[in-house]
């Protein structure tokens, strides 16, 4: 394992959404990012995570996650703010019957300007399209408002559990987290 990272007790919830699937947003401008080159993912996914101390994928090798990636289970959408890329979403259909979102976020310029909810619904809109179950899982790390968000927009906790889980060894000097 990279040094560069530590195991550390993470809470984590676990939710369904149990809504009616939003409609998807006609304002909300979406891309399908076809089988994304892994350094052009890996961009994205540090400026959108990094300050959650996402490291999940940072941990995979090149292949590993480049056959993620390109997976027909896997689809990666980019979301757009004004022509601009503001942040992103990952769908995980391998688990049949249920589809997981097991990355969203935004780019931390367009966070606190209502662009999370239009983030949030299209994920959900799409991950749903095809009357699948959908479901996600937040932790103690990630933004201070995103359970109530989900909750907010009709997900239920359905577990949660303490686990020991890797993140960046200056994320946790920076959070004081022992």
């Amino acid at each position: 394992m990279n040094n560069q990272y530590q195991k550390i007790e993470t809470r984590t919830w676990y939710l369904t959404f149990k809504k009616s699937m939003p409609i998807l947003d006609k304002k909300s401008i979406l891309e399908k990012w076809n089988a994304p080159n892994v350094e052009e993912y890996l961009t994205l996914y540090r400026k959108v995570g990094e300050k959650w101390g996402w490291s999940g994928r940072l941990l995979c090798s090149g292949n590993e996650l480049k056959n993620r990636l390109h997976s027909s289970t896997n689809e990666v959408w980019k979301f757009y703010v004004e022509s601009k890329i503001g942040g992103f979403f990952e769908i995980d259909y391998s688990i049949p019957g249920k589809t997981e979102i097991v990355y969203m976020g935004l780019l931390p310029e367009y966070i606190g300007k209502g662009y999370g909810k239009s983030l949030l619904d299209s994920a959900v809109a799409i991950a749903g399209r095809n009357g699948q179950s959908v479901w996600l899982h937040t932790c103690e790390y990630d933004h201070p408002k995103a359970l109530d968000a989900y909750l907010k927009a009709g997900f239920e906790v359905v577990s949660e559990s303490v686990d020991l889980e890797y993140y960046p060894i200056d994320f946790i000097e920076k959070h004081q987290i022992r």
